[in-house]
C-alpha cells in the first residue's frame, strides 16, 4: 500500500511542477527572487550602500527602477546584466568608482529614461557612448573628472532634455550640443558650470534662441574678461534668463589672474548694453522674431 501512496505523491509533485512551468511560460518571464544584496518592492530594486564591487547577477527582467548608488563599482561592462532589462526606465549609479563604461553597456536597457552617473571617476566620454539610449530624457554626469567630450558622444539621443556636466574639468565648449536642430533637438538644460571653460563661442551663443540660453548654465568658469562677454551676459540679464538671474554672483571672469564679476567690468570701459530697436512707419510691413523662453514658437508678422 505504501508504494502506491509514494507514486501518487510523486505524480502530484510532477503535476505541480508542470503547472508552475506552464504559468511561467504563459507570463513570459522567469520567476527570479530578489538578489540578496537588494531590497525589492514590486519592480523597484534598491541595492544602494551595500559595498558591492559588482552588479548582482540574475536581476529580474521586469525591473523598472534600479538603484546601485553608493557602492564600489568601478567598471560597467557590456555583460553587466545577462538578462535584457527592457522595462528599466531609471538607473542610479552615482557615488561609485566608475572609471570605465563599455560602448555596449547600455544595449540591455534601450528604454531607459533617467540615468545618474554623477560622483564617479569618469575622465572621457567616448564617441557613441550613449547612442543606445534613444529614449533617455535626463542624464546626470556632474562631479566626475571629465576632461574630454567626444563630439559624437551624444549622437542618436533625440529625446534628451536635461544634461548635467557641472563640476568636471571640461575646457572646450561643446557648441554642437546646443545648435538649434542639431544633435539634441529637445535639450532645454545644459549645465556646464564649475568647469575650466576659458573661451566661449560668443557670436554663436548670441545667436541661440532664448529657450536654449535660458537653460545654459556657465557660472563658476574661468572665462576671459572682455566686452563681448559682458555684452552677452548683459543681454541675458536684460531678458531675465534663468541661467543668469539664478547665479549672477557666480558669473565671473579672469583678467591678470584676478577674478571679476562679469557685470562689474568698469576697467574695460565697455559700452552699456541696449536692446535692438526697429523703426517702422504706418503702412510698412515689419517681421519680428519671436525669441522667447518657450520652444517651438516661430516668427510672427505684423
Amino acid at each position: 500500500m505504501q508504494p502506491l501512496l509514494d507514486l501518487r505523491s510523486l505524480w502530484l509533485l510532477l503535476l505541480s511542477l508542470f503547472l508552475l512551468l506552464f504559468e511561467v511560460a504563459r507570463a513570459g518571464r522567469p520567476v527570479v527572487s530578489c538578489p540578496a544584496a537588494c531590497l525589492c518592492a514590486s519592480n523597484i530594486l534598491s541595492c544602494s550602500k551595500q559595498q558591492l564591487p559588482n552588479i548582482p547577477h540574475s536581476l529580474p527582467s521586469y525591473t523598472a527602477h534600479l538603484d546601485l548608488s553608493h557602492n564600489n563599482l568601478s567598471r560597467l561592462r557590456a555583460e553587466w546584466t545577462p538578462t535584457p532589462l527592457t522595462h528599466l526606465h531609471s538607473l542610479l549609479l552615482s557615488h561609485n568608482h566608475l572609471n570605465f563604461i563599455s560602448s555596449e553597456a547600455f544595449s540591455p536597457v534601450p528604454n531607459l529614461r533617467y540615468l545618474d552617473l554623477s560622483s564617479n571617476q569618469l575622465r572621457t566620454l567616448d564617441e557613441f557612448l550613449f547612442s543606445e539610449l534613444q529614449a533617455l530624457e535626463v542624464l546626470l554626469l556632474y562631479n566626475n573628472h571629465i576632461v574630454a567630450v567626444d563630439r559624437y558622444a551624444f549622437d542618436e539621443m533625440a529625446q534628451l532634455q536635461k544634461l548635467y556636466l557641472s563640476q568636471n574639468q571640461i575646457s572646450r565648449f561643446p557648441l554642437e550640443l546646443v545648435k538649434e536642430g542639431a544633435k539634441l533637438p529637445k535639450l532645454t538644460l545644459l549645465d556646464l558650470s564649475s568647469n575650466k571653460l576659458k573661451d566661449l563661442p560668443l557670436t554663436d551663443l548670441q545667436k541661440l534662441p532664448a529657450w536654449i540660453k535660458n537653460g545654459l548654465y556657465l557660472h563658476n568658469n574661468p572665462l576671459q574678461c572682455n566686452c563681448e562677454l559682458y555684452q552677452l551676459f548683459s543681454h541675458w540679464q536684460y531678458r531675465q534668463l534663468s541661467s543668469v538671474m539664478d547665479f549672477q554672483e557666480d558669473l565671473y571672469c579672469m583678467r591678470s589672474k584676478k577674478l571679476h564679476n562679469v557685470f562689474n567690468l568698469s576697467f574695460l570701459n565697455c559700452s552699456e548694453y541696449k536692446e535692438s530697436a526697429w523703426e517702422a512707419h504706418l503702412g510698412d510691413t515689419l517681421t519680428i522674431k519671436c525669441d522667447t523662453k518657450l520652444a517651438n514658437l516661430r516668427a510672427s508678422g505684423l
